[in-house]
């Protein structure tokens, strides 16, 4: 080969193993949905920003810590989580669903920004304890009346995580790690097993709260992997406007008013109770709601697991006056259309033989229908569930 061919083949040649190597070794996509929190929800109930899109917090009582009072890493947005607390023994979380779910056996790099309150108006200029954030992946939403305490088995705990001072009172911390099983939701805050109190007094904390602010969270799988439905997964849940209530959106014009229920906290998994009053005058037929999500019905069966969650709604459920009590059950989108109508039917059915056993109501009153195959959520655990309408 003469110099010329020679000095005209190794620059291609690198340039060539340089593309090679640029493919295998670029990062792949970003999981994590509206990851810097930018994107504003808009709370259907209430007509006004009330969190993330694509993100939800854990209590449907209420949003907390998505009002900016400090400088974001990025941005003007950023989460402003309880990690602990002297008052109470819960604490704070927000969820949202990976755009792709994770690979058992693959390896990700998951990084985020943190910072801690000094002042009620100025950041610390020392990285929060690492303790008091924590990543848990999982397989299922969990909502709560109130304010919850979490402490899964195993969670993605940032202690000996890379620190780096961003010098404007955040600090990125990253790690890498490899799952043990296929996990589709992230849930962020503090899992550590030691109590809120012992905490505070390990410390020497004179706060009412530890709080912790969160930013630009990213779960980004080192081989690139992806899983081509990450467009549907971000449409899904950033159409999800129904923050703080299970029923259905009101008839197109209809006017209400949300009013949450005195009845007690339900079980873990289990959405709160939400009843609705129309403020127009004369006033349409009041409707209470109750839905009974998947955490109640195991997959392909219909029997309930606890029974005794719906003892919760005693008052709701023996008040007087009650004309006629609607239970839809619904599938996920297993199966053929006309198992999972027989399998949604079975499910209202065993519903509403609860309710008349239980309440002692009139099953004369009580219609139950199956509507087969739901899509309205975007995972089938969500799909699976029965829906309690009562008509007064």
């Amino acid at each position: 080969m003469t110099p010329i061919g020679q000095s005209f083949f190794r620059p291609a040649a690198l340039a060539a193993l340089f593309l090679l190597f640029f493919r295998q070794s670029s990062p792949g996509q970003n999981l994590v949905p509206n990851p810097s929190f930018e994107d504003v929800n808009t709370c259907a109930e209430y007509n006004q920003p009330c969190s993330p899109s694509a993100w939800f917090y854990l209590s449907r009582k209420f949003t907390t810590g998505y009002f900016p009072r400090y400088a974001s890493a990025t941005g003007t947005r950023h989460l402003q989580i309880v990690a602990v607390s002297r008052e109470t023994v819960n604490r704070q979380y927000w969820e949202t669903m990976l755009l792709c779910p994770l690979i058992a056996g693959e390896r990700y790099s998951v990084s985020l920004k943190v910072a801690s309150p000094e002042t009620k108006t100025t950041l610390s200029k020392h990285c929060p304890n690492l303790r008091d954030i924590g990543l848990w992946f999982t397989n299922r939403f969990v909502f709560v009346q109130g304010d919850s305490l979490l402490q899964p088995r195993s969670y993605l705990s940032f202690t000996g995580a890379t620190t780096t001072d961003l010098k404007n009172g955040w600090f990125e911390i990253k790690k890498e790690f490899v799952p043990t099983v296929h996990s589709s939701i992230l849930i962020v805050g503090n899992f550590y097993r030691m109590a809120n109190a012992d905490i505070m007094d390990q410390r020497g904390s004179t706060n009412a709260t530890i709080d912790i602010l969160v930013d630009d969270i990213s779960v980004v799988p080192v081989k690139g992997v992806t899983c081509g439905t990450e467009k549907k997964v971000k449409d899904s849940l950033y159409a999800i406007t129904w923050r703080h209530s299970e029923h259905w959106p009101p008839a197109e014009g209809a006017d209400t008013l949300t009013q949450p229920d005195a009845s007690p906290p339900p079980a873990e998994g289990v959405e709160r109770l939400v009843v609705d009053t129309p403020k127009a005058l004369p006033p349409k037929p009041a409707t209470d709601t109750i839905i009974v999500h998947n955490i109640q019905f195991d997959f392909d069966q219909y029997l309930i697991q606890n029974p005794d969650t719906l003892k919760q709604y005693r008052k709701l459920l023996s008040r007087p006056g009650i004309k006629k009590i609607q239970v839809l059950g619904f599938t996920d989108d297993v199966g053929s259309k006309a198992y999972n109508l027989d399998l949604s039917q079975k499910r209202a059915q065993e519903v509403a033989r609860l309710l008349a056993s239980t309440f002692n109501i009139d099953p004369a009153l009580i219609e139950a229908e199956g509507k087969g195959i739901s899509k309205d959520y975007p995972t089938r655990e969500l799909n699976r569930r029965v829906e309690i309408y009562i008509f007064h």
